[in-house]
């Protein structure tokens, strides 16, 4: 019966340190994450976020004005943003499958019913309560941790596939060399609130 419950005890114990550890990574992630600094393409007087979709949303600025422009620069800008949306769709896929696992593994569990004392099979009852509880313990362990890495594959096939920055800067670059209006790269002001946070601009 000690063994049995220690097992109980043991499997309840691992579902509260999952929890807590769940709940209290939020707040230290809050206190710890630094303020994003603003980041946006510039163009003449016109700003688009510093990424595949803002330079897709200038090019189109660009298809009448310039179509020959947009017609060199328009697959590769397309090819970027397919990658951002892959990317988002793998990690976003990996972590929901693990978090639905972890779910599976809980909700899974067998409902272990301790023998009375009064029990005439007391002895063959409680060590399959033992059991269930073993095997309880067992399973949530199992699919937390293939949660856990399907979650973390999701994570690093996600970064895999996105685009760096230097790819993005790259295709900044082939524009500046052929545009007579090149584009910059400006940080810390955001436009939307007129707020400057140590701003800067770069030429390409």
């Amino acid at each position: 019966m000690g063994r049995a419950s220690r097992a109980s005890r043991s499997g309840w114990s691992f579902i509260a340190v999952c929890l807590c550890a769940a709940t209290a990574a939020r707040p230290a992630a809050a206190h710890t994450q630094q303020p994003e600094i603003p980041r946006h393409l510039v163009a003449g007087n016109q700003y688009f976020d510093a990424s595949p979709a803002g330079f897709q949303a200038y090019l189109n600025t660009m298809r009448a004005t310039n179509p020959e422009l947009y017609t060199q620069l328009a697959p590769d800008a397309d090819r970027l943003a397919t990658r951002v949306s892959t990317g988002r769709t793998i990690l976003l896929a990996g972590v929901a499958a693990g978090l639905a696992l972890v779910i599976y593994g809980i909700a899974a569990r067998n409902d272990c019913v301790q023998p009375p004392a009064t029990d005439p099979n007391f002895a063959a009852d409680s060590a399959a309560w033992g059991a269930c509880n073993d095997d309880n313990m067992t399973t949530t362990a199992t699919f937390g941790l293939l949660g856990a890495g399907l979650a973390a594959a999701g994570l690093i096939g996600g970064a895999a596939v996105m685009p760096s920055r230097d790819e993005l800067l790259d295709l900044v670059n082939r524009h500046n060399r052929v545009s007579p209006q090149p584009l910059q790269l400006q940080l810390g002001y955001d436009p939307a609130a007129h707020l400057a946070r140590a701003g800067a601009i770069f030429s390409f």
